[in-house]
């Protein structure tokens, strides 16, 4: 990830667990010992509700998404301009990640196999376990969620 920002605003990211998720056993994530509980969850409680009732509200828009559970970890970006890249590991019970653009920007498009996604407040599903993927260059204050789950 490139994390120089433009016009000298702050980058960064971080990850949020849904502690509502339950694994294909019915086992609840927080009893999961290979996951640890991201410090984000502690320090912002309400943004842990909001952003995976986000993502259902979101789900119900996206044909695709309707029989799916709902994910496990969003990934909270600010600023983040990803290069190409491919995610690692492998979903566990969806092989699709969703995406939303929010913010005030110009540019930002997601580049999927070279194809451009405008995702400015249009959720885009797609899979960055298989696809490549990458930031297209922006101007202004730009976020990013990121819902998928990966292998646990």
């Amino acid at each position: 990830m490139d994390t120089s920002a433009p016009h000298g605003i702050q980058s960064g990211s971080f990850t949020i667990i849904n502690p509502h998720f339950r694994d294909r056993n019915g086992v609840s994530i927080l009893e999961n010992e290979k996951v640890r509980t991201p410090l984000a969850n502690d320090l912002f409680p309400d943004l842990e509700e909001a952003i995976f009732d986000f993502e259902e509200g979101l789900s119900i828009k996206l044909e695709t998404k309707t029989n799916c559970p709902s994910s496990s970890h969003c990934a909270v970006n600010r600023n983040a301009q990803f290069t190409p890249h491919v995610d690692s590991g492998r979903g566990s019970g969806q092989s699709l990640s969703m995406i939303i653009g929010l913010g005030d920007y110009n540019g930002g498009e997601l580049l999927v196999e070279g194809e451009v996604h405008n995702i400015y407040r249009v959720p885009l599903e797609f899979d960055g376990w298989k696809d490549r993927h990458w930031t297209a260059p922006f101007q202004g204050e730009r976020y990013s969620l990121v819902w998928f789950t990966p292998d646990l």
